[in-house]
């Protein structure tokens, strides 16, 4: 063989892989969009079995200075958020369970515990590892137990599980939340936000029973995935990225879409795809190419393209809203 001829074979050899790399990586794409897929309909499931059990879809919890509490129940009084109601409903009631009747101190240590405990049904593969990532940290620690000043340190705390997906909100972001300071503090609270006007599947002590969706189970979101910033996927984004995933209600759990007029002002809250130095914290998104994942009240999970319009996209957040949607138009 003459040096020409290896260097022609090189040559071709260089080009086939060109033209092969990219139908490889579209293909470990797809499987991670399948896996994703996967994820989002056994939380659908999950919590969906969660109102068939408690007569009302998975509670938003108290907010982001809260974490999830076996002692409290479900609905209203649960300080954590959905994805730690949903817990017992797909094989993870140890999880939930961590310092369930113990003392002070030792719920303590299983708050912490709580943080740092990664779930992989809760992680996109297309955006990350289901592993621990870092606490941003000006972000609050959670205050359980919240009574004989056992409250969580933040070198206590210095990196958490996250999730890559959220629960609809509706179309209008209700604001920062007001949170009790301490257990005792929570029978004669006032503070708790007005959601009155909600028109989301989950909201701060959120009890949404299913005949509350009155535009029907399949024409409105259930669990989506949220945007995120990709220059962040592994350290921290703040806001919406920066909390335990088994926080209370916020935007690291809670997403919105479509038109939000509430306060007086008009904001939009379309999809968008996870963007480089982008953040759109209170949005859904995510790193498929062309189509954000969603799952649905009635336990579907469908492809939503990022092209939809964004007043189909309100329609769908909305549960209430009185729109009648052709079942093609959300493709």
């Amino acid at each position: 063989m003459t040096l020409i001829e290896l260097l022609v074979v090189i040559a071709i050899i260089g080009i086939l892989i060109g033209l092969l790399l990219p139908a490889v990586q579209a293909a470990r794409e797809a499987a991670r969009r399948a896996q994703c897929k996967n994820h989002l309909k056994q939380l659908g499931l999950a919590a969906l079995n969660h109102e068939q059990t408690h007569g009302f879809f998975p509670s938003g919890g108290w907010g982001s200075a809260w974490i999830g509490d076996p002692d409290y129940g479900f609905g209203h009084t649960q300080p954590g958020g959905w994805a730690y109601s949903v817990l017992p409903y797909m094989e993870h009631g140890d999880v939930h369970q961590m310092g369930a009747g113990k003392s002070a101190v030792e719920k303590k240590s299983a708050a912490i515990k709580l943080a740092q405990t990664a779930i992989s049904t809760f992680y996109c593969p297309s955006r990350r590892a289901a592993k621990l990532y870092p606490h941003d940290p000006i972000s609050s620690t959670p205050l359980n137990p919240g009574i004989e000043g056992l409250l969580i340190e933040r070198d206590e705390l210095p990196r958490i599980a996250k999730m890559c997906y959220s629960m609809n909100g509706g179309s209008a972001f209700l604001g920062h939340p007001g949170v009790p300071f301490e257990m005792a503090d929570v029978p004669g609270f006032t503070g708790w936000i007005d959601t009155s006007d909600c028109n989301g599947v989950v909201f701060q002590r959120s009890e949404l029973v299913c005949s509350e969706i009155s535009d029907g189970m399949s024409n409105t979101y259930l669990i989506g995935e949220k945007n995120v910033n990709p220059d962040y996927y592994t350290s921290h984004s703040r806001p919406g990225d920066s909390q335990s995933m088994f926080n209370g209600w916020d935007s690291d759990n809670t997403r919105y879409g479509g038109m939000d007029n509430s306060y007086g002002l008009s904001r939009e809250h379309p999809l968008i795809p996870d963007t480089p130095g982008a953040e759109f914290h209170q949005s859904f998104g995510g790193p498929h190419p062309g189509v954000c994942l969603f799952a649905f009240c009635d336990g579907s999970v469908r492809s939503i393209h990022y092209s939809i319009e964004l007043t189909l996209h309100h329609n769908m957040a909305a549960r209430n809203d009185g729109a009648v949607l052709n079942p093609e138009q959300d493709r």
